[in-house]
């Protein structure tokens, strides 16, 4: 190319630039399609379900009640020891049912475990993930900026400019192959209802009402504020200096993180943990006469941090207003779980309900408000902070009550055993990865639920099998081989002293890893810094 040429095609680029018409950032490649025959043949499974005669005999079906808190720490609950917040409701449903000492989450950020939840898969296996996005840079201008700000401290946009079209967002979620434990309920003849946040996709397809809930209420998105404003009087709030937090406080209740009512925006004047307690509790009084799913997730603790007053008065002795206001919010939490149980007392459902209670991953201790201590990490990471949280089921009469159980189990098991106890069909070759708890609760079965349990996130691996838990990053070029049985707190780095070991876990995740697809439906933006044991990780956001 001659010089004159260069400068002036130079000189173009420059005027795009300026003026904001930029080069796109948009790809084809992240297209979402829907394989039309699997779709089909799950929409022909579902109306052949409907159809069949509901299941009788002298026991009815069993209820299912699923409660999940929002970046509770496993710490932060004080069946499992913690002494700072008293949560009474959540230790007294543990000392009615079975504790779990160590459950894990399939993925360390809301999304993604959350899918894995309800479709009893590893979400890696349909490519889901990281969390779906409302917003990606259209051009290099806004890419740029983004890259380049220094407002983000430590979110950093570690992704190349690669993005969907606009159009595309609106089919991130749960892919409409794939069929949801509401889906299944819902076909078997199940009141199915979803009281609190959704976080699965926002698009016509895959809002709530669109995958197997009959009734919704809650929000979408990610987050909303518990008040209508921040100025809403009797309540406490604390905004935290990180560009992720000012994000929600700014975003108020709009767009996905407005208050819906099956797909219509409403006003809701009520601190929104109560708001979802009491929609619950109506929903049980409406539906009591018949099987019922109900699905309870609580966006608290989740930023933005704000709380009744009167809750913050019960923390009135910790100095550290950010603190104060967390702990509030649980306990707050706590007290709306108890009068869900308490209705369900109340109804005469105890003895024919299954109910379960876990947080979608740990404690976001990028707030300051927590650290998830003994663990290591939080929210966002793959240490134990982050994966291994606290999980609860009882069921009156089926399980004994009081039971601790300490071997490895999963998220993933929610669905297997409430499809297996409640005898739902399955559509034929579904292939979960949970597995049925109850044999081994009740001791009908010996040996241990889960001999691995693996994770993966763009650049992030991980396995842990027995006592050995490797995990590494195949971009940073770091790799830890941790001991859990000794080290719990993941201080020890054993890969020098075990090569063996490390190996067989390396070969047992790029087994599992062989079966996955290469990339995910959507890609993200960023990564978030942490600074753990004098050491810089990123993880996937």
């Amino acid at each position: 190319m001659n010089r004159p040429v260069f400068s002036y095609l130079l000189f173009l680029f420059s005027i795009l630039l300026i003026t904001g018409c930029a080069v796109s950032t948009t790809s084809r490649e992240w297209k979402i399609r829907w394989d039309k025959e699997k779709l089909a043949q799950k929409e022909r499974f579902l109306q052949e379900l409907e159809q069949q005669p509901v299941k009788t005999s002298t026991q009815p079906q069993p209820n299912v009640i699923l409660i999940m808190a929002d970046d509770l720490g496993k710490y932060d609950v004080s069946t499992y020891g913690a002494l700072h917040i008293p949560t009474p409701n959540i230790d007294q449903l543990a000392a009615e049912g079975v504790l779990f000492e160590n459950a894990y989450v399939t993925a360390p950020i809301c999304s993604p475990s959350r899918a894995a939840i309800l479709t009893g898969k590893y979400p890696q296996r349909y490519g889901f993930e990281s969390q779906p996005m409302e917003y990606y840079p259209s051009n290099i201008i806004e890419y740029s900026a983004g890259k380049n700000a220094g407002f983000l401290g430590d979110w950093k946009v570690s992704t190349i400019p690669s993005y969907p079209n606009e159009w595309e967002i609106a089919r991130q979620g749960i892919p409409l192959t794939e069929t949801t434990l509401a889906e299944y309920m819902q076909a078997a003849g199940y009141r199915t209802a979803i009281i609190g946040k959704w976080h699965l996709g926002a698009g016509k397809t895959q809002i709530p009402n669109k995958r197997g809930f009959d009734d919704q209420y809650g929000f979408y998105g990610a987050f909303s504020l518990y008040t209508p404003s921040q100025k809403t009087p009797g309540y406490q709030h604390f905004i935290q200096d990180d560009f992720s937090s000012q994000y929600q406080w700014s975003m108020k209740r709009r767009s996905t993180a407005a208050i819906r009512r099956n797909n219509r925006v409403v006003k809701e004047e009520e601190y929104l943990t109560f708001a979802i307690r009491d929609q619950a509790i109506r929903f049980l009084e409406e539906h009591s006469d018949t099987s019922f799913f109900l699905y309870v997730p609580f966006s608290a603790p989740h930023v933005p941090f704000q709380a009744p007053q009167a809750y913050c008065d019960k923390f009135a002795h910790v100095e550290d207003p950010n603190k104060r206001v967390y702990y509030a919010m649980i306990s707050a939490m706590d007290d709306a779980i108890g009068d869900i149980i308490k209705k369900v007392k109340e109804l005469g459902l105890e003895e024919n309900t299954i109910i379960w209670f876990i947080s979608d991953n740990g404690g976001a201790s990028y707030t300051g408000a927590t650290d998830n201590g003994p663990l290591k990490g939080g929210k966002l990471t793959y240490f134990e902070g982050g994966i291994n949280v606290p999980f609860v089921m009882k069921w009156d009469g089926h399980l004994p009550a009081g039971m601790t159980y300490k071997p490895a189990v999963s998220a993933l098991d929610i669905f297997s055993t409430t499809a297996s106890q409640c005898g739902i069909k399955l559509q034929a070759g579904c292939r979960l990865d949970g597995v049925d708890l109850i044999p081994y609760l009740t001791g009908d079965l010996t040996g241990i639920p889960h001999e691995k349990l693996f994770w993966r996130a763009d650049h992030i691996r991980a396995v842990q099998t027995g006592e050995w838990k490797m995990m590494m990053s195949v971009r940073d070029k770091w790799l830890h081989l941790y001991n859990l049985n000794n080290d719990k707190s993941e201080t020890i780095d054993l890969q020098y002293e075990n090569p063996e070991t490390l190996k067989q876990l390396i070969d047992y995740f790029e087994e599992w890893n062989s079966n996955l697809p290469e990339k995910p439906m959507w890609p993200r933006i960023m990564d978030r810094k942490f600074i753990l044991a004098g050491r810089e990780y990123y993880f996937p956001a």
